[in-house]
């Protein structure tokens, strides 16, 4: 029986994993003059010829494909490729300029006609931001299943998503993990540590093999105070994530999906709090509920002495105020910051809408509304729970 031949790109592929650099380029070289749009296996020339020591060559074709893809809107490939140009030639800085030429050339070429892809960050960054930040950036290649950040150690570095894809999951306070979302080309991750406390927030790890572009933090900063429009563009993104998790890890919205959440996002509205501010207090009309971003606030209840009974100290991710919107009736106890606070507020209006249009929602509400309950009967003297039983008839 006759083997079947194999066509020049499959020998090309066979010679490199046998590490015989000169038949692979010969073999590529062949394809690509019968395929001169396959930008892959052009890659695969200026590699070979990378391995062979020939760097001239190898960045002549590195360069040819890295516009080609800038020119047909792939600027994350055109990145990727450009910081492998450094690498081998470190006198090559030209190429980050031509590269942000090219990219706001064919974006103004693209919005002429239609819009273009919305790349997250770097879509809003003019030329010059462009090529600024160009010149901050290192790549890194992970294996799939491999672990790019884990919750709780320090990071202030940004990445950026060139190939592949990513799962983001978080801890919940009782130890179970919850997928947030994926990550794929043009996304980014790491902002949390950057505008927070240089910790990561959630785990990131590889579902494919992945080229991440990594941002340092003093570096990035750097870039900010040249252009501080970079700096917009970053928090725009950071305060619909901050929610978003916040929801996702959230007893009362875990149950809903990334879609679902984003519906639920529309809803709420962001608060800045001083210190020592009382948000509401016991009879007052129960009109909406917070989950706190930032801070910390006191949950209690006061006698007609004004004897303070603490309730529950909460910190950021938990959520207060739902019980009287629950059960419709007037606060049963006082909420007051005991620290300046950022804080989401979702009305009763837009919160029954929420239930209305996902059940489980509701479900959850009153399974978590009347836990608190049950504490409080405990925390409370008899006859104060005399006064709130009265007041919840």
């Amino acid at each position: 029986m006759n083997k079947k031949k194999m066509s020049p790109k499959e020998a090309g592929q066979q010679a490199f994993s046998r590490g015989e650099w000169r038949r692979a380029l010969e073999c590529f070289r062949i394809h690509c003059a019968q395929a001169p749009d396959d930008l892959r296996s052009q890659l695969k020339v200026a590699e070979a010829w990378e391995r062979l020591g020939q760097k001239k060559e190898a960045v002549q074709v590195y360069q040819k494909v890295a516009e080609a893809y800038a020119q047909d809107g792939f600027l994350l490939h055109a990145i990727s490729i450009n910081k492998i140009i450094l690498r081998v030639e470190p006198s090559s800085q030209h190429v980050n300029r031509r590269l942000a030429q090219l990219y706001a050339e064919k974006n103004r070429e693209v919005k002429s006609v239609h819009p273009s892809p919305r790349i997250p960050l770097f879509s809003e960054l003019n030329e010059g931001e462009l090529q600024s930040l160009l010149k901050n950036v290192r790549m890194k290649t992970f294996p799939a299943d491999a672990l790019v950040c884990r919750e709780g150690e320090e990071g202030a570095s940004l990445f950026v998503i060139t190939r592949g894809e990513v799962a983001v999951t978080k801890q919940t306070s009782r130890g179970k993990e919850v997928r947030i979302r994926n990550l794929g080309e043009g996304d980014f991750f790491g902002e949390f540590g950057f505008f927070t406390d240089q910790r990561r927030h959630a785990n990131i790890t590889a579902l494919t093999e992945s080229d991440i572009l990594e941002i340092d933090r003093d570096e990035l900063n750097g870039v900010i105070k040249r252009h501080p429009r970079v700096k917009e563009v970053l928090q725009d993104f950071f305060r619909q994530r901050v929610l978003d998790l916040f929801l996702a890890c959230s007893p009362l919205f875990s149950t809903l999906g990334a879609a679902e959440r984003q519906e639920v996002l529309k809803r709420f509205r962001l608060l800045k709090v001083p210190e020592k501010t009382v948000l509401f207090k016991g009879g007052d009309p129960s009109d909406s509920l917070f989950m706190i971003k930032s801070g910390e606030v006191e949950i209690y209840t006061e006698n007609r002495q004004g004897k303070r009974t603490v309730l529950a100290a909460l910190k950021s991710g938990n959520f207060f105020g739902e019980i009287g919107v629950l059960l419709n009736r007037p606060r049963t106890a006082f909420a007051s910051t005991m620290r300046a606070s950022e804080l989401f507020e979702l009305t009763k209006k837009d919160l029954e809408a929420c239930a209305l249009q996902f059940s489980e929602v509701r479900s959850v509400w009153k399974e978590i509304s009347y836990k608190r309950l049950t504490q409080m009967k405990e925390l409370l003297s008899q006859k104060d729970v005399e006064k709130v039983r009265e007041a919840m008839v």
